[in-house]
């Protein structure tokens, strides 16, 4: 109790009676004397400590690749190497550019159990810009090696001879017609089969690139003169590549000698049900 507090006190004391002055001077006392007391039983709790499980690295390194281009964009990526604690976590993915831009990204939960290797689908990129890609699993960072593979780039059309491996046949495009729209519907194409043998002998085989940007038609559905046929085994499922061959009735099936076969494909830019008498697919 401070000096000025107490004179006050005893000021005020003054003014009272004696017995009342006392009582209340032996009140102040005591309230005093009490609070230590007081505190020293208040309950302490014990700190509550929570047990937090810390799990490393599933894998040490892990690799990546493109999944398969369609023109020159991917929209999957191939990551191996992971081991069979990396079940149940979340993938991050980024794949980088030459300046360190990321190109895409991707967020996926492994599933339980996963090991080995994973597709993953990512916003659509171009294999060709990927410099490299960085991961982590489980919020854990992992070294990623990258490996772009991008496959060939095909011609638009390839000639062979099949008879005599000795002689060479070259099929090119001669014509390009378009009508229709605009934008044109409708498109007529001709290749020109020629050989260099010295007699009409020479028995061809022509492959086409039906995805080569160069052709505008869609190619699931196409007309044909009469001067060629599906090469055998060729299915929907060799798209977008077209195998076509001469045929022996109307007198296509060998070139050489000056004489040479003109192949008329037509096709739309649209779903057509009208076409398709060389081949339809879905």
């Amino acid at each position: 109790m401070s000096a000025a507090h107490r004179n006050g006190l005893v000021s005020r004391l003054r003014r009272l009676p004696l017995a009342l002055a006392l009582a209340v001077l032996l009140a102040v006392l005591l309230g005093l004397a009490l609070r230590p007391a007081q505190a020293a039983q208040l309950p302490v709790a014990a700190a509550k400590i929570t047990a937090v499980t810390l799990t490393g690295r599933c894998t040490p390194t892990l690799s990546a690749g493109n999944g398969p281009v369609t023109g020159s964009q991917a929209t999957t990526v191939t990551v191996a190497g992971l081991g069979t604690g990396c079940g149940g976590r979340v993938l991050a993915l980024t794949l980088f550019g030459t300046g360190g831009a990321a190109l895409t990204t991707a967020n996926v939960t492994l599933a339980a159990g996963a090991s080995g290797s994973v597709t993953v689908t990512v916003p659509a990129y171009t294999p060709a810009t990927v410099a490299g890609a960085a991961a982590t699993i489980g919020s854990w960072g992992v070294p990623v090696t990258w490996t772009n593979t991008v496959p060939p780039v095909l011609p638009l059309v390839g000639c062979k001879v099949l008879n005599d491996p000795s002689k060479t046949c070259t099929a090119t495009l001669t014509n390009f017609e378009s009508w229709g729209g605009p934008p044109p519907t409708e498109y007529n194409v001709y290749f020109t089969v020629a050989s260099d043998s010295l007699t009409k002998n020479a028995e061809w085989q022509i492959t086409i690139n039906l995805a080569d940007p160069s052709l505008l038609l869609l190619a699931t559905r196409m007309n044909s003169n009469n001067a060629v046929m599906l090469a055998p085994g060729w299915a929907c499922s060799s798209m977008p590549l077209l195998v076509l061959r001469g045929q022996s009735g109307p007198g296509t099936q060998y070139v050489g000698g000056g004489s040479t076969v003109v192949t008329w494909l037509h096709g739309t830019s649209v779903p057509s049900q009208s076409n398709g008498t060389l081949f339809a697919c879905p």
